[in-house]
Formats: structure tokens, C-alpha cells, sequence
């Protein structure tokens, strides 16, 4: 009888350790997998300099990720992109993130200045290395831009602009050779069609505009010497092309921008005019894990009202723009999953996925 009782006993322990075993088992494989998401505690995002747009921008998306985030991510200002890549994709990278725009990202990529043949303006030397290892996450807002004239001129579309005085050279602010070269391409015009006046920077250039020294400048939507010079003595932005041929030769200089119809109401803009819009986007490298890209994404697709208070520009950053077909450079892998997860990743989008790397 007491051998059976022991019996009974032994059983009905070992029962019990198998169970606690198998148990312990089951729960330490979902703690095993979050112990291996370890995120960042900082995450250092690249800017310009603080007073920038660009710096307010950034600032603003860092508020919101380390607000909704397990991590804190702040602002590292430098002197642009130029500073930022080498930092971000050197062996023990000191950025994580960096933001520019489709163009940028394509001289990035490719190591090229853009499609060959170059037209006339586009310097045949590489702003950047080809860098492989570079990622977006998001893609962003248009920055726009067109030729500007005063409005007593007469012109009103960028073909008018034959054998008129423009701004040209931008010593002092490169963004604005391609944004030149390709608001003309676009407008049906090349360099040798119109006069150029050596200018160092925008806000100068716009100035020159308004006393009548040039007939016309490129310049970006927004800027406050617009709305100076509009309140002074008149300026509107000129037309420039939908068609898909004429978008294809501005793409020429800035690979990435197309036209985009902005309505009536800023400073410059009386009417609806065309004018050429580049994105901008969110550069991370293939070091980044892809939860850590992910939770980014996430962070800023669901609490992208947070930001939008903080600069007009954030107003147009919303999650409806984070896919765009026109991108240059490969989507992270982590962003790409929350894509699909969102059900807004196509197959345009894989396509052109894969083409890119298929560039490498």
C-alpha cells in the first residue's frame, strides 16, 4: 500500500514540475522576443542650423517621436547633408536620421548628379559618394517653387521669359541651380534662351526682382521676402508645364520633382498657377533595425496632428504622403512592413522598389 501511495505521489509531482516547465517555457518565448527589441534611448536626427525651416521641422517631428516613442530623439544641427551622410553612414555612425529632398536622395543612390545626358547648368560632378546603405522611411511635404516676376511685367507663363534677365551662378546657394535649370526645362526653355545676372543668394535675388535689376529669380513658395516684395510692388510665380513630356525634361535636373498645381492665395500666387515641386523625405541607413524604423513610422503616422501646429509646412506632412511614387531612394525594410500592415504599400511601389535596388 505504500509503495502505491508513493507511486501516486511521484506522479502526481512530476505531473506538476512537466506543467510548470512547459509553462515557463510558453512565457519566456514572448519575453525572449521583446528582450530583443532594444530600442535606441536617443536617436539623433540631422538638421541645419538652428533658425532654419528645416530645423524647425525636424525639431517638430522630434517632439512628437519622444513624446510617443521608447525613445527621445533630438536635433543635431550641421551644416547640411554634405556633413550629416558621412557622419550617419560611417562604421560608428554619430546620426541616425537626416531629412532632404527626392533629388538629394537620388545623388545619394546613384552617385550621379542625375539622368544623363546632363543639360546645360547641371554640373557633372556629385554632390555625394554613391551610398548604398541609405534608406527613407516617409516621404514628406513638396517644397514648391517657380520663376518670379513682377506682376506689372506682363508675363505670366516661363515661356515668356525669352531673352529676359534671370537669376543665375547661386555661388552662395546651390539648392537653386537645379531648381532653375529645372523650372525652365519644364516651362519649354533652356539656359541659352535667357540672359543670366550673376546672383549669390535667394532673398537677394527676390530683392533684385523687386527694383527691377532682374526680370525674374526662382524662389520657393512661402518665403518672407515674397510677401515683401509682393506687398511693395506686386509678384506672382509663372506658369510652368503639366505635360508628362515637359515634367520629364524638369526631371532632368532635379530627378524626383514634377508639377504640381498650387491654388490662389499665398503671397505670389493671385491664381492658380504650376509650379515644380520636389519631397522631402526622412534618410536613415540599412544599419537602423527594422523595429526601430517601424516604430518611427508608426510614431508619425499616428500622432502626425501633434506636429502640425508647429510650422505650416507640417500641416501638409500627413500620412497620405509618406508613399510617394516619384521616390529615388529605397524604402527601409521596416518601414515598407508597416506599409503593407497599412495596406498602402502597391505593387507600383514594390516595382519601383526593386528597380532601385536592382541600381545598386
Amino acid at each position: 500500500m505504500k509503495r502505491e501511495k508513493w507511486r501516486k505521489v511521484f506522479f502526481v509531482c512530476s505531473v506538476f514540475i512537466i506543467a510548470s516547465l512547459l509553462f515557463m517555457g510558453i512565457t519566456a518565448e514572448p519575453a525572449s522576443a521583446q528582450s530583443e527589441k532594444k530600442y535606441p534611448t536617443i536617436v539623433r536626427f540631422a538638421s541645419l542650423k538652428e533658425g532654419s525651416v528645416l530645423y524647425i521641422l525636424i525639431s517638430g517631428l522630434c517632439k512628437v517621436a519622444s513624446n510617443n516613442s521608447p525613445m527621445t530623439v533630438t536635433v543635431i544641427p550641421t551644416e547640411g547633408a554634405t556633413i550629416w551622410l558621412p557622419m550617419m553612414t560611417a562604421d560608428k555612425g554619430t546620426i541616425d536620421i537626416g531629412m532632404e529632398n527626392f533629388a538629394a536622395m537620388f545623388n545619394m543612390w546613384t552617385g550621379a548628379v542625375g539622368p544623363e545626358p546632363l543639360p546645360k547648368g547641371i554640373s557633372g560632378k556629385p554632390p555625394y559618394p554613391q551610398t548604398p546603405n541609405v534608406r527613407m522611411l516617409n516621404a514628406g511635404p513638396l517644397l514648391k517653387a517657380s520663376m518670379l516676376v513682377r506682376k506689372d511685367s506682363g508675363m505670366k507663363d516661363i515661356r515668356d521669359l525669352k531673352g529676359k534677365r534671370i537669376a543665375w551662378e547661386w555661388t552662395a546657394f546651390p539648392p537653386n541651380i537645379g531648381f532653375t535649370v529645372s523650372a525652365l526645362l519644364n516651362g519649354g526653355l533652356t539656359l541659352d534662351d535667357v540672359k543670366t545676372v550673376p546672383v549669390t543668394e535667394v532673398v537677394s535675388a527676390v530683392k533684385a526682382v523687386q527694383e527691377g535689376r532682374i526680370d525674374s529669380t526662382v524662389c520657393a513658395l512661402g518665403m518672407s521676402a515674397i510677401a515683401e516684395a509682393d506687398a511693395l510692388v506686386g509678384v506672382r510665380f509663372l506658369n510652368g508645364s503639366m505635360d508628362p513630356k515637359r515634367v520629364e525634361q524638369g526631371q532632368r535636373a532635379m530627378p524626383g520633382g514634377y508639377s504640381v498645381v498650387q491654388p490662389a492665395g499665398p503671397p505670389g500666387v493671385p491664381e492658380e498657377t504650376v509650379m515644380w515641386g520636389i519631397p522631402l523625405g526622412n534618410v536613415v541607413t540599412t544599419r537602423m533595425p527594422d523595429y526601430v524604423a517601424y516604430k518611427l513610422v508608426e510614431t508619425w503616422w499616428n500622432h502626425y496632428q501633434e506636429y502640425q501646429p508647429i510650422h505650416p509646412i507640417l500641416k501638409t506632412w500627413t500620412p497620405d504622403t509618406f508613399i510617394n511614387p516619384h521616390f529615388t531612394l529605397p524604402y527601409h525594410d521596416g518601414a515598407i512592413q508597416f506599409y503593407k500592415e497599412k495596406g498602402v504599400w502597391t505593387k507600383e511601389m514594390e516595382k519601383k522598389q526593386k528597380e532601385l535596388l536592382k541600381m545598386k
